[in-house]
């Protein structure tokens, strides 16, 4: 399921096992909030079964389902959430803690690099779709 991720497109083989293995899996009830908007987050979501949806101000922007990931900028700072992450249905997902990916990162820089594009990647997109 990880290397279904944009995030981690490009990573060897070895590379995937190395995220997979630091990863945990938790679960979350209907109506469960999993990351709240205005709080520090810990890590990266990626979302194993279930679905939830993404609120800012208590406004539902986006829906997530299985193989969504939410959270990956807070694999790089620890700045404040974004929004809300709601669980709408039983949800199980599997967590990346920040420190363990900076842990990973600094084993094998590669990560890193592959990363840092694909972020770039979607900055350039949003700032794409704001400017047209």
């Amino acid at each position: 399921m990880i290397r279904s991720v944009s995030l981690f497109k490009g990573l060897r083989e070895r590379e995937l096992k190395s995220i997979a293995k630091r990863c945990v899996e938790r679960s979350f009830q209907p109506g469960e909030t999993i990351v709240k908007e205005g709080k520090t987050g810990v890590g990266f979501y990626l979302i194993a079964d279930g679905s939830v949806e993404v609120r800012r101000k208590g406004k539902t922007i986006s829906g997530l389902k299985k193989g969504d990931f939410f959270g990956e900028m807070t694999l790089i700072d620890d700045q404040p959430r974004s929004a809300d992450v709601v669980a709408i249905t039983p949800t199980t997902c599997y967590v990346l803690v920040a420190w363990a990916f900076l842990g990973l990162i600094r084993s094998d820089p590669d990560i890193g690099v592959n990363l840092m594009k694909e972020l770039v990647r979607r900055l350039r997109g949003t700032n794409m779709s704001l400017t047209e």
